[in-house]
């Protein structure tokens, strides 16, 4: 699977770690039902991952990615620019609402 992260991204998610007081957790980046177009992206921060997901490495961070959502995910960059949400470039996405937090496949 390749899932990557963008310096910015990877910035802001350790910053929110710091804040958060979660450092060395990972980051899950899920696809969960949802939201104009039926999928949306959720991230949170876990201690370790399940059995079944998949962890990649990214610009220094551990991206737990759980088994359904590997497929949806596979091949998407994820940014971080001004404002308060992240920026995904997901490839698979058919259609995205017009703040990007959902999607159609």
């Amino acid at each position: 699977m390749q899932l990557q992260l963008t310096e910015s991204a990877a910035a802001a998610v350790l910053a929110r770690a710091r804040d958060a007081d979660v450092a060395g957790w990972l980051l899950r980046v899920a696809v969960v039902a949802g939201g104009c177009n039926g999928l949306n992206y959720d991230l949170y921060f876990v201690e370790s991952p399940g059995p079944e997901d998949t962890v990649v490495e990214t610009c220094g961070l551990r991206v737990a990615v759980d088994r359904g959502s590997v497929p949806l995910l596979d091949g998407t960059c994820i940014d971080f620019a001004r404002g308060p949400s992240f920026l995904f470039n997901n490839p698979r996405a058919r259609k995205s609402c017009s703040c990007g937090a959902s999607f159609e496949v």
